[in-house]
């Protein structure tokens, strides 16, 4: 499926700050439990991660008026130019992050950020230089293993340039079962046997500190009867290239 056809299926409309050539985009999304406080995280991004793009990722489904539902303080940020402000429809919770965006942007790298974070430092500047030298491979601060193989995730990652390709259409209804959208990279990285991770082994603690304790938009921690191995099985199994 080509980057057209996803308009049949889901609808994108942006304001605020354009892409002016940056090396990388950080990516966000929150929604209505955590609107009023994102404005914490995207004040430390624009001040800790200069010389980066970064986009908030938001459904109209969850805000059918947009930007007339948001906080003063956080249009600022749009108003100002100092963000781009990504809307998309429908509403696909924790897979706004990263998807559309890298959808959007098929030849930078993507850079993650959770928007209950405030970064201490220019940490998609360490992901970034760390990837220059090796282009292939996906960066982050923290490791998970699938049947033995490193895959790298969690709060802080850089995904290299439309890694995963053309997948928006397999989040288009329920056949997957999901919300937990690292269940959901590793299990494509598997089948596409994209497996060169880069691990700065950081805690989190020395990343960033969390500001907000509501509980997220995926559904990983809920389910304890079911192993994350099980749910990458399930995905893999449903998945077809």
């Amino acid at each position: 499926m080509e980057q057209e056809d996803y308009s049949k299926i889901y609808e994108y409309e942006s304001m605020g700050k354009e892409y002016d050539g940056e090396k990388a985009c950080i990516s966000l999304t929150s929604w209505k439990a955590r609107i009023n406080t994102v404005e914490k995280t995207l004040y430390s991004l624009i001040k800790m991660c200069p010389g980066f793009h970064i986009v908030l990722v938001l459904s109209k489904d969850e805000f059918p008026l947009m930007e007339k539902e948001l906080p003063d303080n956080l249009m600022l940020f749009v108003e100002n130019k100092l963000i781009e402000l990504f809307w998309i429809k429908p509403n696909l919770k924790s897979f706004k992050k990263v998807l559309f965006t890298m959808d959007k942007y098929r030849t930078v790298p993507i850079i993650s950020a959770d928007d209950d974070c405030i970064y201490k430092f220019n940490y998609a500047e360490v992901l970034y230089n760390e990837w220059l030298n090796n282009t292939s491979a996906f960066v982050s601060f923290y490791r998970t293993y699938y049947n033995g193989i490193s895959h790298t995730g969690g709060y802080a990652t850089l995904h290299p340039p439309y890694c995963y390709g053309n997948v928006l259409y397999l989040l288009q209804d329920d056949t997957l079962d999901i919300t937990e959208d690292d269940n959901f990279y590793t299990a494509i990285r598997y089948v596409k046997n994209l497996n060169e991770c880069i691990c700065l082994n950081k805690n989190f603690n020395k990343v960033a500190l969390s500001h907000d304790e509501k509980e997220p938009l995926h559904n990983l921690y809920k389910n304890n009867k079911t192993t994350t191995k099980e749910k990458i099985n399930k995905i893999i199994n449903l998945i077809q290239f």
